[in-house]
This record gives C-alpha cells, sequence and structure tokens, in this order.
C-alpha cells in the first residue's frame, strides 16, 4: 500500500532530507578513499624507489611505486595543465613527454609553472625520480581538454599521444620528486604534499541538515493539525 501524503510541504521537506542523507553517504565513501589515496602517497614517498625498466606488464598495475629512469624531455612536447594554484598564484602543471632509454615515451608532470612558455628540447640525459599515479580522471565538473589551444585541464593519454604524435605508455604518468640536472624553473613536490581531508565533517553536515529537515517538517505538521 501506498504512503499518501497530503501536504506537499511534508513530501519535499522528505525529498531533501533523503537528497541529504545520500550526500552524507556519499561523503564517507569519498572519506574512505581520500584515506587510501594520503596513505598510498605517504607509503610512495617513504619508500626507496626502483627502476621503472624492472616493472613488467602494465604499468596501471604500479600506481603509487616510487621509480627511477633516465632518458630525454622532449620539451618542444610540452602540455600546460591549469589551472593549478601554487602559494596563492594561479599558474600551470607541466606535463612533458619522456623518452625512455628502451624507446618507450611517458608523461611526465615536471610540477607548477607561473605562465606559458616555449620550452626547447634539450639534447642532454636526465635521471629523475617520481611517483606512478593513474591518469584519465574525469569528473563530471572538469571540462574539455583543448588540443588545438594546448590548454589541458586532465590528463588523457590518449589525446596527448594524439597532440604529442608520439604512443605514450598508457593509463599512467609520472610525477616528478628529483630531477638531476634540474633547471628549477618549475616547483615540484619534492615532499609529501599536504592533503586536506574533511569529508568526515561533510558527512556530518549533510546528516545533520537531513535531520533538520525532518524535524521541522514534524513539527510544522504538528502545529497545523
Amino acid at each position: 500500500m501506498l504512503l499518501k501524503i497530503k501536504k506537499p510541504i511534508t513530501l519535499i521537506s522528505i525529498i531533501i532530507s533523503l537528497i541529504c542523507f545520500s550526500l552524507s553517504v556519499w561523503q564517507i565513501k569519498r572519506l574512505q578513499w581520500k584515506k587510501e589515496f594520503i596513505n598510498n602517497i605517504e607509503n610512495a614517498y617513504n619508500s626507496e624507489s626502483i627502476n621503472i625498466n624492472t616493472l613488467s606488464g602494465d604499468l596501471n598495475n604500479f600506481k603509487f611505486k616510487k621509480v627511477h629512469l633516465e632518458g630525454y624531455f622532449l620539451g618542444e612536447k610540452s602540455m600546460f595543465l591549469g589551472p593549478r594554484v601554487n602559494k596563492d598564484q594561479v599558474g600551470y602543471n607541466l606535463i612533458t613527454p619522456f623518452l625512455l632509454k628502451d624507446d618507450r615515451y611517458i608523461l611526465i608532470n615536471r610540477g607548477w609553472i607561473k605562465e606559458k612558455i616555449k620550452i626547447n628540447n634539450q639534447k642532454k640525459e636526465y635521471e629523475i625520480k617520481g611517483i606512478l599515479k593513474e591518469a584519465n580522471i574525469k569528473n563530471i565538473f572538469t571540462p574539455n581538454n583543448s588540443l588545438k589551444e594546448n590548454f589541458w585541464f586532465y590528463i588523457n593519454v590518449n589525446q596527448m599521444s594524439e597532440f604529442t604524435g608520439l604512443n605514450l605508455i598508457d593509463g599512467v604518468f609520472l610525477d616528478l620528486i628529483e630531477s638531476s640536472p634540474d633547471e628549477k624553473f618549475t616547483a615540484i613536490n619534492s615532499s609529501i604534499p599536504k592533503i586536506i581531508n574533511n569529508h568526515l565533517q561533510y558527512a556530518i553536515t549533510w546528516a545533520m541538515l537531513g535531520l533538520i529537515f525532518l524535524v521541522m517538517n514534524y513539527i510544522y505538521n504538528k502545529k497545523n493539525k
């Protein structure tokens, strides 16, 4: 038997409360995801790096692994990921393809840069360390990338392969934490980044809002019997 709700305000209150409770549950799920993410980042930064050439198979299986590699930056094929904030300044993350000694190409997030600049290829070998991270992550609020303007909102390996004309390693990129030599024209995350996890507060807030709407509806109905 279906529940009959005579007063529209009661129906509206129940719908709003259900939405609030749903958002609270979603924030709890986000809380667990963020805890795992922070733990993975901390473990990666505190671990010893391994040579990327020792990793066999799909590199997606080695997310949050600290690796070191040797090769060459292809500076002229650099891309700008933005907007990104560093010390209250808005700029970009510099994404550059890197040629490994085994002739594979991998994307490197070289860190934050204030403005777009022309970057030339360097005919020198680099030894770098970084954290392997998952690429192609986009939510419903992330705008589409613009290949024509070389402006990127998220790392999409297929699109970046098309833009650069390179067969890039799929599914992952490297977050740079150390480079030798280091030109120091970007700000890199050489230490564990501070990641804020406020999802518990958000979950409590949404749950309280849902409860408040139910209580207000109860009081309203009691006064208007």
